[in-house]
């Protein structure tokens, strides 16, 4: 068993694919400039980039028309017939045009003031000059298609009175009004343009209120996530990158330790090209390497990578205890040391006979291995040895664990303690369960139920391991009976050694011991 890294994650850099060159082929037949009445029409940002008012702005079209119309293309025929038909004047005034737009619709504030109010564009001294003439784009704007006799072409009161004069057939009669009514015209006019102008000023108002709350906001989800990230992230958080630990049952854990350039890496996984792609991506991304890999026990989902990291790392020195050829032993209490952490060895045997955990001294944690996990229990070699070592573990740390396989123990010497009660209380029912069968094998000899054959292969409520898993874990899958009753062996050869239990002769068998009361009556461990 063995961890996954993210997507079995490694980085693998190439060349990027499917990007395709601007201009190239005929991508610049696609960029026609805006179709206007008249030449000296300036067309709005929108027509330059061909966008609807209410559609998101994207700069690739804007880049495309540079690209074009740029001053350092002039000397070059870009092989575009709309294109290379214009002065370099005119090239210039486009590009300008267009550099003009792009600053107007990529500034959200800009755009909604263009939107609005039209700033920004018909004032840009771009759009002056010969080829463009805001005047006459205004004039174009109000007038339209219009003819000499259109009133629109009226610029003087002269003008005004020679076309009322060719359309009605006399002189027009003056107006006169009174002083009075020439100053309430004059006051509403101006209460009329300082009402406007106070409706201008709310909503520019109301438009900074909500650009200011929007800031506030994104500062404050900001400052709130710095703050959860250190509350998080202790300083021993960020000397460990836990960068293999598969969610999945049975992933190993594999963990970088260090802030420096030498880090400290404690088990190796299985082997899987994938591990080493994601070690390899995470020392390059770090700018370090591995001195030193400290293993927790021989199982193959724990040194499979070892011929990998020596491949990276020629230089690494690999620890294990009762280490084999070209490694170092590690020895009980021995300490590890790189920047921003300090691991003490401790060794627990149970799990293995050569199984290490290591302390984080600065975090006060515990690196497990597989003697506590993540999730579901641990499987051991020697049950009263596992105990033990539980025992000592316990006593050894006080906040989190970091598991062989499965997620981060937040409160660790509490998740110890829950593995040796339950320990206890398999214990507890092992015996309860053969202190059962042997009333039962009583109650059918005094019955006088159990036949000869029976008698010789049942004494005195005799039980397989088997037979035993069959009630203890009635609950479970019976695919996972073997192993269970692998467990239960361990449990009755434990009870056996405290002379609570007996093995049969073929030793195939278990029963309970039965003990003098004392007044002639037998009593039974654990009834």
């Amino acid at each position: 068993m063995h961890g996954q890294g993210p997507d079995d994650v490694g980085r693998q850099m190439g060349p990027i694919q499917g990007i395709k060159k601007l201009g190239d082929g005929d991508a610049s037949n696609d960029l026609p400039w805006p179709d206007v009445s008249t030449p000296s029409t300036i067309p709005t940002p929108y027509q330059i980039f061909q966008l609807q008012e209410k559609a998101p702005y994207s700069k690739r079209r804007f880049y495309e028309l540079v690209k074009l119309y740029h001053p350092d293309r002039h000397a070059h025929s870009c092989h575009v017939p709309h294109v290379d038909c214009l002065s370099p004047d005119a090239k210039m005034k486009r590009y300008r045009l267009v550099v003009a737009a792009n600053d107007i619709l990529s500034d959200p504030s800009r755009r909604r003031a263009y939107d609005l109010f039209g700033a920004g564009w018909s004032t840009h001294p771009d759009n002056g000059g010969s080829a463009y003439s805001s005047d006459d784009t205004m004039r174009q704007r109000w007038s339209g298609s219009h003819d000499n006799n259109s009133p629109a072409g009226n610029a003087t009161w002269e003008d005004w009175e020679k076309w009322h004069q060719r359309n009605s057939g006399g002189t027009q009669d003056p107006v006169y009004t009174s002083n009075g009514g020439f100053v309430s015209l004059v006051a509403f006019v101006v209460a009329l343009s300082a009402m406007n102008q106070a409706s201008r000023v709310d909503e520019h108002q109301q438009y900074f209120a909500d650009r200011i709350e929007l800031v506030h906001n994104d500062c404050h989800q900001n400052i709130q996530r710095r703050k959860d990230g250190t509350r998080e992230l202790s300083s021993a958080d960020l000397a460990i990158l836990r960068f293999m630990r598969s969610r999945e049952l049975g992933g190993t854990n594999t963990y970088v330790i260090g802030a420096g350039p030498r880090r400290i890496l404690i088990d190796t996984g299985e082997g899987k090209a994938s591990w080493s792609q994601h070690l390899l991506s995470l020392l390059s991304s770090e700018r370090t390497t591995i001195s030193d890999a400290l293993i927790t026990h021989w199982h193959p989902d724990h040194i499979g990578g070892i011929a990998d990291l020596r491949s990276l790392c020629p230089q690494v020195r690999i620890y294990k205890h009762n280490a084999p050829e070209g490694q170092i032993h590690i020895d009980d209490a021995q300490r590890f040391g790189t920047d921003g952490a300090t691991l003490r060895a401790f060794h627990c045997p149970g799990h293995t006979t050569d199984h290490m955990a290591f302390v984080f001294e600065e975090e006060d944690a515990m690196f497990t291995g597989d003697n506590v996990l993540g999730h579901g229990t641990a499987v051991f070699e020697d049950l009263r040895t596992y105990m033990t070592s539980l025992k000592r573990m316990q006593n050894q740390f006080s906040s989190r664990a970091y598991p062989g396989h499965g997620s981060v123990i937040e409160d660790g010497p509490m998740r110890i303690s829950e593995y040796i009660e339950h320990r206890h209380q398999r214990e507890h029912e092992v015996l309860s369960v053969l202190a059962q069968s042997s009333k039962t094998a009583q109650a059918m000899d005094h019955a006088g139920k159990r036949d000869d054959a029976q008698a010789d292969s049942l004494v005195a409520g005799e039980m397989s391991p088997m037979e035993i898993v069959k009630v203890v874990y009635q609950d479970v899958p019976e695919n996972l009976h073997a192993p269970a009753a692998g467990g239960v062996v361990q449990v009755l050869q434990m009870l056996a050694e405290e002379g609570q239990v007996v093995q049969s002769a073929d030793h195939h068998r278990w029963r309970i011991v039965e003990e003098d009361s004392g007044d002639g009556s037998l009593s039974k461990h654990g009834s």
